[in-house]
């Protein structure tokens, strides 16, 4: 199948579909391609569509194949933007030897192409499967998921007894089996001051300072006063972290009068997160600035007990050889959003690590290995 997994992933990657809150078009000409590659292996398909604040259609793709208990297989299609530091075209697929380049090929090309690899051979082999198999090819899940999870949780397509597995994280050796998340808080900063001339400071407020002092003091207090630790995580504490800035004047001799910066916040689950807001808009009022969430995730944990996480160690050791190692990671990803509504979930690759990296990359092995294994847990 080497040379069908090049092909289809040749087209995946040349359909830029950068997240629009990162730029980009959006999924829709990925997911038409999808969808045709799906209806072409005679698997029905649906689709599921919304309209999002640019006017822009946000599709995801669902099928599935099998009787008996649902077992989801669930894949983002969209990618975060190229940016800097490519030496090669983010959105033309480089093959050097067992390595192939470009923006999303590992992130979530290995969910994707996972996923495809498992229907193709299922179609094709004519597998048994013991379990039903729906796969989703879902929008938006690098912004949030309003548009793509979310909306199919309202939908209702998930339902009481369903698992799922994410393949959107893991390590090299395939022995990260996330079961944990942290709590996930993107916060915007809106400072105030008084505008002046540069060079009679005296005369305004400068935002951007009382911006670096708060930002300062924010840093020193949330990392004290929450900073309890879980070795199940790596790291295995709360982070706080400041990171986007936006342009606050136009010349170097203007004082500015307002301030916008963001922050980053992965907060352990022993930690409430409307504690860590409440510390953060106390700190932000003895600056005068303005606080607005622009997302929170709560943590989610999954039953380590569970079938699924049993089902998924089992076939890492019959199928790599290798012992799985139960984790918590500090990033979202889609099972924090179907654990809350009581669909037990499993995030686990085999990957580069790559992911939003300049020339990402991964190997077409990787692949079929995930694949292999997902197989196991869908025959055994």
């Amino acid at each position: 199948m080497r040379d069908w997994v090049i092909n289809v992933l040749e087209e995946i990657i040349s359909r830029n579909a950068v997240n629009p809150a990162h730029g980009g078009p959006g999924e829709k000409e990925r997911a038409d391609y999808i969808q045709s590659l799906l209806e072409d292996m005679g698997l029905k398909t649906k689709r599921y569509e919304v309209v999002d604040e640019k006017g822009i259609v946000r599709p995801s793709i669902v099928t599935e194949v099998g009787e008996g208990k649902t077992i989801w297989l669930i894949a983002h299609i969209d990618t975060v933007s190229p940016g800097s530091g490519w030496t090669k075209d983010p959105f033309k697929l480089t093959i050097e030897g067992e390595k192939v380049y470009g923006r999303g090929v590992n992130d979530n090309g290995i969910g994707i192409m996972a996923a495809l690899i498992v229907l193709k051979r299922i179609v094709d082999e004519k597998i048994e499967l013991k379990y039903k198999l729906k796969v989703g090819f879902v929008a938006d899940e690098e912004a949030g998921s309003t548009y793509g999870l979310k909306h199919l949780v309202n939908e209702g397509v998930f339902k009481e007894g369903d698992r799922a597995l994410i393949p959107d994280a893991g390590n090299e050796e395939g022995t990260m089996v996330e079961i944990a998340e942290k709590g996930i808080l993107w916060l915007k900063f809106t400072t105030k001051g008084k505008q002046t001339h540069g060079s009679t400071p005296h005369k305004g407020d400068n935002a951007f300072l009382k911006s670096m002092r708060m930002a300062i003091e924010l840093y020193e207090t949330l990392h004290e006063k929450f900073s309890g630790s879980d070795e199940l995580f790596d790291p295995p504490v709360s982070t706080f972290e400041p990171t986007m800035k936006e342009k606050n004047t136009d010349s170097i001799n203007i004082i500015p009068g307002e301030d916008v910066h963001y922050w980053d916040c992965r907060v352990l689950p022993q930690h409430d997160l409307e504690e860590v807001l409440e510390t953060i808009r106390e700190t932000a009022g003895k600056y005068n600035a303005e606080v607005e969430v622009v997302m929170r995730e709560e943590a989610s944990r999954v039953d380590p007990n569970d079938w699924i996480v049993v089902k998924l160690s089992n076939s890492i050791r019959k199928v790599l050889g290798r012992e799985p190692k139960l984790m918590g990671i500090g990033g979202g990803t889609f099972a924090g959003i179907l654990r809350k509504i009581g669909v037990p979930s499993v995030v686990w690759h085999i990957g580069s690590g790559t992911e939003h990296q300049p020339d990402e990359w991964e190997l077409l092995s990787n692949y079929f290995k995930n694949a292999d294994v997902i197989l196991d847990i869908l025959t055994s």
